[in-house]
């Protein structure tokens, strides 16, 4: 199967696609959002590989006259969300039809609100919610707590003793509270941090949800949040917050599966990968501009960015990418 070319709207992949029927040819089409349009196109892949040649010559010369007489002929009815044109017929999926992807959304701004609404208890400095939902939290205001990599090696290069940024390591969890291996993610404190999160959200998570089922994604979503934030704590403490690291993987996890399947036509355009590897490499490059002036010059300032959970967010949406367990298609 192979990707011949995009239509941009739907009466033309009607058109097209009840000629290639006639044919003889079986295609498959996928619908995608472009971000760049703001509008619906669609996919056509031709399923044998002996007529892939002659389809694209169909298609380049529909695209020269595709209000031909030859082209009006009563369509095949196809779904934007890719249905076989060998008549069989296929349950179309709505494109709001994101359960999971809705949930996130709803539950990460609800705990916003809810966070927004609270003050600090007893002279803390974090609210009751940020209390139970952080990685790792002293279990005494005066107790030493891990405070990250990043912190002792500057105290290293230093010559001071680390003594106080070390201490005991997933205090919290090792007591039980395991959901706080994932529980940062869905906390913000900021207006725009909660919303370019779950713009991102939006973008990635659903046509994701809709190629592999909720269930699926639960499982990825699980996976990159916990090992993101895990790779953070180590790097740089319990005090982070942020659903960005998911978000890089479901970014990592787009960019392998069009690399390894590009039948599966997932709607991420070159803009959008380029913009969030930007993203990143800027944020790094910040974050070590930083380290250097902290390290070497008495000037001090931190651009409070968990860079650690996107970089590692990224990485493993990749490497899951590769698992054929979150292939379009595969048994659930």
């Amino acid at each position: 199967m192979r990707l011949i070319g995009t239509l941009e709207n739907e009466e033309s992949l009607l058109r097209l696609s009840s000629f290639l029927k006639r044919k003889g040819i079986e295609i498959q089409t996928d619908s995608f959002f472009d971000v760049n349009t703001g509008h619906l196109c669609y996919q056509v892949w031709v399923l044998d590989e002996d007529r892939i040649e002659e389809a694209e010559r169909d298609l380049a010369e529909f695209a020269k006259q595709s209000s031909h007489p030859r082209y009006d002929t009563p369509a095949i009815e196809i779904s934007p969300s890719r249905e076989q044109v060998s008549g069989e017929s296929v349950e179309p999926k709505s494109p709001s039809m994101s359960p999971f992807t809705l949930f996130i959304i709803a539950i990460c701004t609800f705990i916003f609100l809810l966070n927004w609404t609270e003050e600090p208890a007893n002279g803390e400095a974090i609210t009751p919610i940020q209390e139970a939902l952080l990685f790792d939290v002293p279990t005494r205001a005066d107790a030493p707590f891990w405070q990250g990599g990043y912190e002792w090696i500057l105290f290293k290069l230093k010559g001071e003793p680390t003594a106080s940024v070390e201490g005991p390591l997933f205090e919290k969890i090792r007591e039980g509270e395991i959901w706080r291996l994932f529980s940062p993610a869905l906390l913000h404190v900021e207006l725009l941090h909660i919303l370019f999160n779950m713009l991102w959200v939006w973008i990635l998570c659903r046509p994701i949800e809709q190629k592999i089922g909720p269930l699926r994604l639960l499982v990825l979503s699980l996976i990159v949040g916990i090992g993101s934030n895990i790779a953070q704590y180590l790097m740089g403490g319990p005090f982070f917050i942020g659903y960005s690291g998911v978000v890089m993987g479901l970014a990592g996890f787009t960019w392998q599966r069009e690399k390894i399947a590009p039948w599966e036509g997932y709607p991420m355009t070159k803009a959008t990968q380029l913009f969030l590897l930007l993203f990143v490499v800027g944020m790094f490059g910040l974050q070590f501009l930083s380290f250097l002036f902290q390290a070497f010059t008495s000037v001090q300032f931190s651009p409070n960015i968990a860079n650690t959970a996107h970089i590692a967010g990224a990485l493993l949406g990749a490497i899951l990418g590769r698992f054929s367990f979150f292939a379009e298609g595969s048994k659930r």
